[in-house]
């Protein structure tokens, strides 16, 4: 099943990917040298190291796994319609409260809502989706059980 990501989502696993391969030769080295030291049962710096080694190789398969199964949707080279689809930033307007707030619509594991970005499945993306600039959407607080009506400022393609 493949699973929806932005080209700046795909970019950075790849740094990230390469620079976990960068890592994994350095700790080989370090395994090495632990070696040299003899007894293995109570080298403290061979089982840190092989700890390590370990868990760099399964995050190294974890991210080959998501670029496999990715797909990469570009959304600047998409038609400009005002409508939000998967990676667009909505800017948004809560009628209540007049606060103002402005969200990325991306892939699952690029959420991160400190940079402003949130999964395609959190239910504020699910009601945003296909509503189009200017339209008043109705979201379900969770925690509350209280419906919050945004209405939609701008949808930008960036």
């Amino acid at each position: 099943m493949k699973t929806p990501m932005t080209a700046n989502g795909q970019a950075k696993l790849r740094a990230e990917l390469e620079s976990l391969e960068l890592s994994l030769s350095e700790i080989s080295t370090a395994i090495g040298e632990a070696i040299k030291h003899g007894d293995l049962s109570e080298n403290a710096d061979y089982h840190a190291n092989k700890d390590k080694q370990g868990m760099v190789l399964a995050k190294i398969r974890h991210i080959k796994s998501n670029l496999s199964s990715a797909q990469v949707i570009d959304v600047t080279k998409l038609p400009k319609s005002g409508r939000v689809v998967f990676g667009t930033t909505v800017s948004l307007l809560n009628l209540s409260t007049n606060e103002r707030s402005r969200y990325q619509i991306v892939g699952e594991d690029e959420a991160d809502i400190a940079a402003e970005k949130i999964s395609i499945t959190t239910p504020v993306a699910q009601a945003l989706i296909s509503h189009e600039n200017g339209d008043t959407v109705e979201i379900k607080n969770r925690d509350s059980e209280a419906t919050i009506t945004y209405k939609i400022e701008n949808v930008e393609y960036i």
